[in-house]
């Protein structure tokens, strides 16, 4: 994956994102990371334009200042879709430490 496949489909990610500072690269490395036993379950949501997506969520547990997987830190709230049209583009709908 690259910054080209991610796609900040949500105003409230975008202000999390901004407010925590991730880049697309800290977002993509969580991705990368994520194992299936992060799942959490799965939703509709909406995004910009007022379309709902099929969205997974996971719950992550990342080293934020090392950039890697520990079982030992803080989980990560992770909601995402897969945009099938075309090219493989991850949807990203929230991306936040739990609140």
């Amino acid at each position: 994956f690259d910054q080209n496949d991610l796609w900040i489909a949500t105003a409230s990610c975008e202000r999390d994102l901004e407010n925590y500072q991730w880049t697309y690269d800290k977002v993509l490395l969580m991705l990368v990371s994520l194992v299936a036993s992060d799942y959490q379950k799965s939703e509709w949501c909406g995004i910009k334009g007022g379309r709902h997506v099929p969205c997974d969520v996971y719950l992550l547990p990342y080293d934020l200042v090392r950039h890697q997987r520990n079982a030992r830190a803080e989980a990560v709230y992770l909601k995402f879709s897969i945009d099938e049209a075309g090219a493989l583009t991850i949807v990203l709908v929230s991306c936040h430490p739990p609140r």
